[in-house]
């Protein structure tokens, strides 16, 4: 599990870096492209495969909360995608202390 929590903050540091790059490239406006993306057809299916992953990750994070308040706030985080997620995974795993069950389930382990 320890090596999956390096993976998790390894992806985290290069989608930072990566999204550091298109704000500077593009400013906040450049979000828009994944909305204008819809009309290209593999684009749309990308992106419709992308939201449903986050779908069921966000589904996934209220499930293991055992505060409700903060499922609804991890949730919300969620649809930032990998930059939240991936840090909660990494955190998820480091309160697991390695235990996977325990890292799926969270409070209903």
């Amino acid at each position: 599990m320890r090596s999956l929590k390096v993976l998790m903050i390894f992806f985290w540091v290069v989608l930072v870096t990566i999204t550091v790059l298109a704000l500077q490239s593009l400013g906040s406006e450049g979000g828009m492209v994944f909305i204008t993306d819809f009309s290209h057809p593999w684009r749309a299916q990308f992106n419709t495969d992308f939201l449903m992953h986050i779908f069921l990750f966000c589904i996934w994070v209220f499930y293991r909360e055992e505060s409700k308040v903060i499922g609804v706030i991890a949730v919300l985080f969620s649809l930032m995608g990998g930059l939240f997620t991936f840090i909660y995974l990494a955190f998820a795993i480091h309160r697991a202390n390695g235990d996977p069950k325990k890292f799926l389930l969270g409070a209903h382990a």
